[in-house]
């Protein structure tokens, strides 16, 4: 069975929402070990048996992640992947600090290879089925052959995770034309067009809610906004609709449409879909947002163990091995 090592003081509502999603992953049948502070962690444990490793130190948000993680070898994040380095875990979790799980990542568990720069990919809703999103903050400034090996990993990523042949590769832009575009995008629109990836050509911010490409490929400070406009924009969505229903709906049908309008809801829902993937290290490494509930740390920890069944790490790096 597969063991989920967490970082259990990473995020803003560590460790008691982090502990709260372990036990529910265990519920359901998921092995679990946690990494940080046992004396802050134990009391949310209420009784549930899972193995707490005494990692004390934590790294904030504030914290510059390459020092830190030199200067705090006792950081929880560090932690679980020392478990996942030595195999007493086959992925980790992490809500805490995006950059401390990066450069922890490189430096413990090294590059798939040494060229290739890691990259988060997000998986999002479409409307014909989910979607693969790269890069989404991971690397800030990059070259448009960075980008076309961003396309590699991701058309990859969604081959085995989608399980369908030659994803279809969009790489987002302000127009659909050639031209268009910043140098990066013009120079790895040529890139990509020459490569052996199914890629489709430019995309459009709009393309990502109707499934045009299978993996939308970007720079990360891109992405990072891209991503998080997309959340915002979620969730104004639903309070919207939910005090419209409250206003004009009439009183017995309000339940009803409420339960009908659910699985559109869930489907929005950071919670729900919450984890990213970190690709491009030697394991199977997932992020979650900072201010992850217990529902979403659930489910990210469900994504991440999937990921690990379907035999992601060793499909992965022989592909990569390629490039």
């Amino acid at each position: 069975m597969n063991t989920i090592a967490i970082d259990a003081m990473g995020g803003d509502f560590a460790p008691e929402e982090i502990v709260k999603g372990a036990i529910l992953a265990k519920n359901l049948g998921i092995d679990v070990i946690l990494s940080g502070d046992k004396d802050l962690i134990e009391p949310y444990l209420e009784g549930n048996k899972i193995p707490v490793v005494d990692y004390p130190e934590v790294i904030s948000m504030e914290d510059s992640p390459s020092k830190a993680i030199r200067r705090k070898p006792k950081a929880s994040i560090v932690g679980a992947l020392n478990m996942l380095n030595e195999n007493k875990a086959q992925g980790v979790f992490s809500a805490g600090s995006t950059g401390a799980t990066l450069v922890g990542a490189i430096s413990v568990l090294g590059k798939l290879k040494r060229d290739i720069r890691p990259t988060i990919a997000s998986v999002l809703p479409g409307l014909e089925r989910d979607i693969v999103f790269l890069d989404s903050g991971a690397n800030v400034d990059v070259k448009p052959k960075t980008l076309l090996y961003f396309a590699a990993m991701g058309s990859k990523f969604a081959e085995i995770l989608f399980e369908i042949e030659s994803p279809k590769v969009g790489l987002l832009n302000i127009g659909e034309e050639e031209n268009k575009g910043r140098d990066l995008e013009i120079s790895a629109y040529n890139l990509l067009k020459s490569s052996n990836l199914n890629f489709i050509g430019n995309v459009e911010g709009r393309d990502l809610a109707n499934s045009k490409a299978d993996v939308f490929v970007t720079d990360g400070f891109t992405g990072n906004v891209v991503l998080k406009t997309m959340e915002g924009t979620a969730k104004l969505q639903q309070t919207l609709i939910s005090q419209t229903l409250q206003d004009k709906l009439f009183k017995p049908l309000l339940i009803p449409v409420k339960n009908a309008l659910k699985p559109v809801k869930d489907k929005l829902n950071p919670d729900k879909i919450n984890c990213s993937y970190l690709l491009g290290v030697n394991g199977v490494v997932t992020i979650g947002h900072g201010s992850s509930s217990a529902e979403a740390v659930k489910n990210s920890i469900l994504h991440t163990n999937k990921a690990i069944e379907r035999g992601f790490i060793n499909k992965f790096s022989n592909a990569i091995s390629e490039l």
